[in-house]
């Protein structure tokens, strides 16, 4: 008898988790074939295809995965791992596409290497920004302007340069628009100094 009962209260619970099963498979069926159709497959347009898989499902379905008016967001939240976990093994392209996507937009972010000027210290001098000016072998003389802080500005606060001393200094070029001048101007914005 206890047995009987203990199977009549545990029935439902079964029939309800393979319920929602089923409701995930049709999700992930249903954004698989959305995001086929996308030319571009973003996280965005993929977030997308999950709203919209969503909508062609039935009431009883929405009710099964806890989607309700009001929740959407928090519903969608809690079933998007399972419905990406079916996705992976129906459309496993997808994610490929998503992931090659991925590594281009990290490949198109990738800074250009610094650039670098060997020479002595001249002198610093404080006016708008600080500014530093090296000399090199060649007699070429280079002005750097000093914004943010930087690896070896250390060595600028603590007075530890004297004139003559020779520095490397990496460096990035940026334009900034000169009010006295009225003109653009390139300066070189310092990233890294080093006391050779």
């Amino acid at each position: 008898m206890k047995k009987i009962l203990l199977l009549l209260l545990l029935l439902p619970t079964v029939l309800f988790a393979q319920k929602k099963e089923e409701v995930i498979k049709k999700l992930a069926n249903l954004a698989c074939e959305c995001t086929k159709e996308k030319s571009e497959v973003t996280e965005t347009a993929l977030g997308l295809c999950l709203l919209e898989s969503v909508g062609k499902l039935s009431d009883k379905e929405k009710k099964v995965i806890g989607f309700t008016s009001g929740n959407e967001s928090e519903a969608i939240g809690k079933i998007a791992e399972e419905i990406g976990t079916q996705m992976a093994f129906v459309c496993p392209e997808v994610f490929s596409k998503l992931q090659s996507e991925g590594d281009a937009t990290e490949e198109e972010v990738e800074e250009e290497p610094a650039l670098s000027f060997t020479g002595s210290f001249e002198v610093m001098t404080s006016n708008e920004f600080n500014t530093i000016v090296l000399v090199n072998e060649a007699k070429e003389r280079k002005e750097f302007i000093w914004l943010f802080s930087f690896e070896g500005d250390s060595l600028l606060i603590k007075n530890k340069i004297a004139k003559g001393d020779k520095i490397e200094v990496e460096y990035s070029e940026l334009e900034f628009f000169d009010a006295k001048s009225k003109t653009y101007k390139v300066y070189n914005e310092i990233s890294y100094l080093k006391l050779l």
